[in-house]
């Protein structure tokens, strides 16, 4: 099962992990899929803690007092390499103005 490993060195890591969550489930709810059932599923377990669905590929996100850490996984690289795309471009949108960027490993 591929897997991929990332993070975003913040302060703000519980804010961004929030924002996330919440961008992915709002992208659900407003059928930006044409399979509503195969569209990310997200949610924020704890300030701390959250985790995203999209088809087979799972980001679990755990958020430090100076980093949002991303673990992502999934049944094949193409569903990897989407998730980790959208993950990427979504905090780096969000995080802007504090110049946010995704390592991954």
């Amino acid at each position: 099962m591929p897997a991929i490993q990332g993070h975003v060195a913040t302060d703000r890591a519980s804010r961004y992990l929030q924002q996330l969550c919440s961008h992915a489930s709002r992208m659900r709810h407003l059928g930006r899929h044409a399979d509503r059932h195969a569209g990310p599923h997200a949610e924020a377990t704890s300030d701390t803690t959250g985790r995203i669905t999209r088809g087979t590929a799972v980001c679990e996100l755990t958020a430090g007092p100076t980093a949002l850490s991303l673990h992502l996984t999934a049944e094949d690289e193409q569903q990897l390499k989407g998730l980790q795309e959208a993950v990427t471009r979504t905090l780096e949108r969000a995080g802007r103005r504090d110049g946010l960027t995704v390592v991954w490993e």
